[in-house]
């Protein structure tokens, strides 16, 4: 069916807005699949040529708010919709033409389903997470495997500035890998489905202070952490002490830090 929609619309995909469009119909479905929709309020982030959309309002959401970008794509929705091949008539259904970075979701309690280039995976997600006054309660993101085997921790078990400003703000789980033949064009990477379910655990953290603190010390990451602390105005003796009282090695470095001895070490240093 997702081939047969690109066919019928001429629908190609564009290079400046790292396209990739998903045409497993088997892996839309679980897509689909991975969140409550029932009666709830959705925000499907860049749906391209409206596959997931498809499916997502077989589910009967309260409401369905589309980010679009890409004027050509709101042109074939408008057409599908038509042409009724799309049911929009029992759901509160709205389309947003603009950028994502500047959309904030006016319904109470909803939930994000994206399918997100790697060049603005990251701005999307602080804007979902720090930026917006109303934040969702869950997020389900289809993301190149760049990105997510950071966020996962999985790239060298390193940790980075976007492993922890996620992990801050979300519990994060794979709901599944998707291989980069389920794509037209196909990328040059595997993909994976994450679910980013928001919590408030580390909320005794300012957001502010938190993120000023981690781009500060991650702009030499691979640099001895003593070394970085001690440049960055604080005493040294009092730097030994605090990595004796948390059982850190004076050779470590700032990327090998597992996420609990990061909050830990904030706290410490700040107070």
């Amino acid at each position: 069916m997702s081939l047969e929609v690109l066919k019928k619309y001429h629908i190609k995909a564009k290079k400046s807005l790292g396209q990739n469009f998903l045409v497993n119909d088997v892996i839309v479905e679980s897509i689909a699949d991975s969140i409550d929709v029932n009666w709830k309020n959705i925000v499907e982030v860049w749906p391209g040529y409206w596959a997931l959309t498809e499916k997502l309002l077989q589910k009967n959401p309260h409401s369905l708010d589309l980010v679009e970008l890409d004027k050509d794509m709101i042109k074939i929705l408008e057409q599908r919709i038509e042409e009724k091949d799309l049911n929009i008539w029992d759901v509160n259904f709205c389309i947003h033409n603009t950028d994502v970075l500047k959309f904030e979701s006016e319904q109470e309690k909803y939930s994000i389903i994206a399918n997100i280039p790697y060049y603005i995976t990251s701005p999307i997600l602080r804007h979902f997470i720090y930026d917006v006054m109303n934040k969702p309660e869950k997020m389900v993101i289809l993301m190149q495997a760049d990105v997510w085997e950071k966020i996962l921790w999985k790239w060298k078990n390193k940790s980075s500035v976007l492993s922890l400003f996620v992990n801050k703000k979300c519990r994060v789980s794979e709901i599944m890998s998707v291989g980069k033949e389920n794509f037209v064009p196909a990328p040059k990477v595997e993909s994976s489905v994450l679910l980013f379910e928001l919590h408030d655990e580390y909320n005794y953290i300012d957001d502010r202070v938190f993120l000023e603190i981690i781009k500060k010390w991650f702009r030499e990451p691979r640099k001895k952490l003593l070394n970085n602390l001690v440049k960055s105005w604080y005493e040294k003796d009092y730097i030994l002490q605090v990595f004796h009282n948390l059982w850190i090695q004076e050779n470590t470095r700032w990327e090998d830090l597992s996420i609990a001895i990061w909050w830990e070490l904030i706290l410490k240093i700040n107070n």
